[in-house]
C-alpha cells in the first residue's frame, strides 16, 4: 500500500475552503471583529455551549447594539431597584443642588457657598428636572427614579466601553469574562447608579481608557487623541481628583511619542481649554463670579488637608480594607489574571492610584470606584486563560516524512488517536487482515507501534494483560491529557462563576435594598405627612443623614443639624452636629424652651438617642409615631432604626 491509513485519515478530516468560510460567517461577531480575528480559532468564550451556553445571553453579545439594549436593561432595573442610602453626595451635591435650580428651594451645602463645586454635573439633572416641570410631570417619585435611571444609562455605556476597552487590549473572549465580571460585582452594583460624581467619573476614565492612543493598536490617532482628551478633561472638571490616574497616562503618552510632541501637546491644550472653558462659563452664570471650582477643591481637600474634617483612616486602609472589600471574591481571579497577563499597564496604573489616594488622609471606598472596572479585566484575562483549549506542540511522525505530509492538528490527532486504539483492540483478526489494513506496517503511526506490539502479530488473540497495556498507553497519550486538562479547567472555571454570583449577588442586594434605607424611607412619611397637615420638621441626626427637598418636593420648614468646617477661623469652633451630641437634653431645651422658639410638629432621630431626649419629649408633649428599620450594622450615633416623635 503507497500510502498508510494516517495519511487517509488525515485528509479525510482536512476541510475545504468553502466550509471554513461558512463556519466563520455564522459565528457571531460585534462589528469591532477584524479579518486578521475571524480567521483565529476563537476559544475560551464565556458563553460557549460547552462552558455555559444560555441562548438569549449569546443573542445579547452577537453585536455591539444588542449588547447595549441588554447592558440598558440592565442597569435600569439596577437603578429601580435602589432602596438604600450610600453616602450624603449621592443627594447633597447632585439631585438637591438641581432641584434648587429648577424650583427655587432646596438647601446648598457650604461646598457650594465657598465655590468647591462645579455646576456642570448637577445640570444634567436640573435639565431634567426642568423638562418635568415644563409638561407638569414633577411627580416626586419621577423626581426621584429619572436622576438613577439617567446615571444607569451612562453606567451602561461605561460597561460597553469597558467591553471594547478589553477586547482592544486583549481580545473578544476576554471582553465577554470581563464584562461579566463587572456586571456581578457587587460593589458595582451597589454604587454605579447612584447620583453621585464618582460614578459619572468612573465612566468617564473608562471611556478615554478606550481612546486613549495606546502603542502597537492600529486606531485612528487624530480622533482618537481628541476623544481621549475630550473624556479626560471632563473627568477632571466633574472629579478633579481624576487628575491623580491621568498624570501617569498622559506622562507615558508623551514619552512614547517623543517625536511629535508638541503636537499632541497642541491637542491637549486645544481640546482641554474648550472643556475647561465650558465648565468656567457655566459656574460664572451659577456663581455671579468668576471662580475656578476645579483648584478650589484641590486647593481646600488636598492642599489645605480639610476633607479631614469627614473623618480620617491609617495609610494602609486602601490596601488593607478599601480595595479588598470593593473587589470582594473578585479578588482571586484578578491576582491570578495578573500573573498570566501579559500586559501590565493597567495594573500599573491601579497600584499607581491607590499609593496617591493612600496619602490623602480621608478615604473613603467610592474613591476607588474608577480602576474597578481595570481590575475586572485581569478577571477577564484569567477566565479566558481557564476555558482556552490547550493547544498541543506540532510534531512530525515517521508517516508524515515519508509522505511529506504536514504535522497533525489538534482534532485530526485526537480521531487518529482514537481510531488506531480501536484498530489495535481487534487482536483477534489474524496476521494477513492487519497487514491489510496498514496496522503494523512501516508506515503506520508511531503511537499504533507504541500501542500493539509487533511481535505479537502471530494471529493469537490478545491476553487481558496486553490489553490492560493497550489501556494505560491511551491513557499517556499527550492529546488525551490535553482534553482532560480543559475538561478539568472549565471545572474550576464553573465553580468560580458560581462562587462569584453567590458572593456578590446576595451583598448587592442586601446593601441595595436593606443597608441603611430608613433615613429614605421616613422622607416618604414625612411627604405624606405633610399632604394633610402643616409641617415643621427638625432632624436630629448627623448632618446629611437624609436626602432633602429632592425627595420631598415640598416646601415646608425642615431643618437639620449643619456641620460646617471652621471656615471663618473662630477660637474654639464647635459645629452644630457636635454642640448637640455633647449633651441633647440640654441643647434642645436652651433651643426652644429659653430661647423661645416655637416646638417643630416632627422630631426625626436614630433609636440611640432616644434615652437621652426622652424627658424633653415628654415634657414638651410629644408622642411616638413611627419607626423605620435602618440597617443591621449600626456604628457610632447611627441607630438601627429611624424613629419619629410628633404632637
Amino acid at each position: 500500500m503507497s500510502k498508510s491509513t494516517a495519511t487517509i485519515r488525515r485528509r479525510k478530516l482536512k476541510h475545504s475552503p468553502e466550509e471554513f468560510e461558512k463556519a466563520k460567517n455564522s459565528r457571531p461577531c460585534s462589528p469591532l471583529c477584524t479579518d486578521d480575528e475571524m480567521e483565529e480559532e476563537e476559544e475560551g468564550y464565556l458563553f460557549d455551549d460547552e462552558i455555559l451556553g444560555p441562548s438569549v445571553v449569546q443573542k445579547i453579545m452577537s453585536s455591539e447594539k444588542t449588547l447595549l439594549l441588554g447592558l440598558i436593561a440592565l442597569r435600569v432595573s439596577n437603578a429601580l431597584l435602589i432602596q438604600t442610602a450610600y453616602v450624603p453626595d449621592e443627594y447633597w451635591q447632585s439631585v438637591e443642588v438641581a432641584h434648587q435650580m429648577v424650583f427655587g428651594y432646596g438647601y446648598l451645602t457650604w461646598e457650594w457657598r465657598t465655590a468647591i463645586r462645579g455646576y456642570i454635573y448637577p445640570s444634567i439633572f436640573a435639565l431634567l428636572y426642568k423638562v418635568l416641570a415644563i409638561f407638569s410631570l414633577d411627580h416626586r417619585l419621577l423626581l426621584i427614579k429619572l436622576p438613577r435611571v439617567l446615571q444607569g444609562l451612562l453606567a451602561a455605556w461605561g460597561d460597553l466601553y469597558l467591553y471594547k476597552l478589553s477586547r482592544k487590549l486583549s481580545d473578544r473572549a476576554t471582553a465577554q469574562w470581563t464584562l461579566f465580571c463587572q456586571v456581578i460585582s457587587w460593589y458595582t452594583l451597589y454604587s454605579c447608579t447612584r447620583t453621585l460624581t464618582n460614578s459619572v467619573e468612573t465612566v468617564l476614565v473608562t471611556i478615554a481608557m478606550y481612546y486613549f492612543p495606546w502603542p502597537n493598536i492600529k486606531s485612528n490617532s487624530r480622533s482618537g487623541t481628541s476623544k481621549f482628551v475630550c473624556f479626560m478633561v471632563l473627568s477632571i472638571i466633574i472629579r478633579p481628583t481624576a487628575a491623580i490616574i491621568w498624570v501617569l497616562m498622559c506622562s507615558w503618552h508623551l514619552q512614547q511619542n517623543t517625536t511629535k510632541l508638541w503636537k499632541i501637546i497642541k491637542t491637549y491644550l486645544k481640546y482641554g481649554s474648550i472643556m475647561l472653558l465650558v465648565s468656567i462659563l457655566l459656574d460664572r452664570y451659577f456663581y455671579g463670579q468668576w471662580t475656578l471650582v476645579q483648584y478650589n477643591f484641590l486647593e481646600f481637600n488636598v492642599l489645605r488637608g480639610g476633607s479631614a474634617m469627614f473623618g480620617t483612616h491609617p495609610w494602609h486602609w486602601y490596601v488593607s480594607q478599601g480595595y479588598p472589600a470593593i473587589m470582594t471574591t473578585h479578588l482571586l481571579p484578578f491576582i491570578l489574571g495578573v500573573w498570566r497577563a501579559k500586559n501590565k499597564v493597567l495594573l500599573l496604573l491601579i497600584i499607581w492610584t491607590i499609593i496617591l489616594y493612600s496619602f490623602l488622609a480621608h478615604k473613603e471606598f467610592r474613591f476607588l470606584h474608577p480602576i474597578l472596572p481595570l481590575s475586572m479585566h485581569y478577571c477577564g484575562v484569567y477566565f479566558k486563560s481557564l476555558c482556552q483549549k490547550p493547544k498541543l506542540k506540532k510534531k512530525r511522525t515517521k508517516s508524515d516524512v515519508t509522505d511529506n505530509e504536514s504535522v497533525h492538528s489538534y482534532s485530526s490527532s485526537e480521531s487518529l488517536v482514537s481510531s488506531a486504539s480501536t484498530d489495535v483492540s481487534q487482536c483477534t483478526q489474524s496476521t494477513d487482515s492487519q497487514n491489510d489494513s496498514g496496522i503494523g506496517s512501516a508506515g503506520a503511526l508511531p503511537v499504533v507501534n507504541e500501542i500493539a506490539d509487533e511481535g505479537d502479530m502471530d494471529g493469537s488473540t490478545c491476553s487481558s494483560s496486553q490489553k490492560r497495556d493497550i489501556k494505560d498507553q491511551s491513557a499517556l497519550d499527550p492529546v488525551e491529557k490535553q482534553r482532560q486538562k480543559h475538561k478539568y479547567n472549565l471545572t474550576k472555571a464553573k465553580i468560580l462563576v458560581v462562587v462569584l454570583i453567590a458572593t456578590n449577588l446576595p451583598l448587592a442586594a442586601y446593601f441595595g435594598l436593606i443597608h441603611q434605607r430608613g433615613t429614605n424611607v421616613v422622607m416618604k412619611y414625612l411627604y405624606d405627612e405633610s399632604l394633610e397637615k402643616d409641617m415643621d420638621v427638625i432632624l436630629l441626626m448627623p448632618c446629611h443623614s437624609t436626602p432633602y427637598y429632592s425627595f420631598i418636593h415640598r416646601n415646608f420648614t425642615l431643618r437639620f443639624l449643619t456641620c460646617d468646617p471652621n471656615l471663618d477661623k473662630v477660637e474654639n469652633y464647635i459645629d452644630e452636629t457636635n454642640d448637640f451630641f455633647n449633651d441633647p437634653s440640654h441643647w434642645l431645651r436652651q433651643e426652644y424652651h429659653i430661647q423661645g422658639k416655637p416646638l417643630p410638629s416632627h422630631i426625626v432621630y436614630f433609636n440611640t438617642l432616644q434615652s437621652d431626649i426622652s424627658d424633653f419629649l415628654v415634657q414638651s408633649g410629644y408622642k411616638h409615631c413611627r419607626t423605620f428599620f435602618h440597617t443591621h450594622l449600626p456604628e457610632g450615633r447611627v441607630g438601627t432604626h429611624v424613629m419619629v416623635s410628633c404632637r
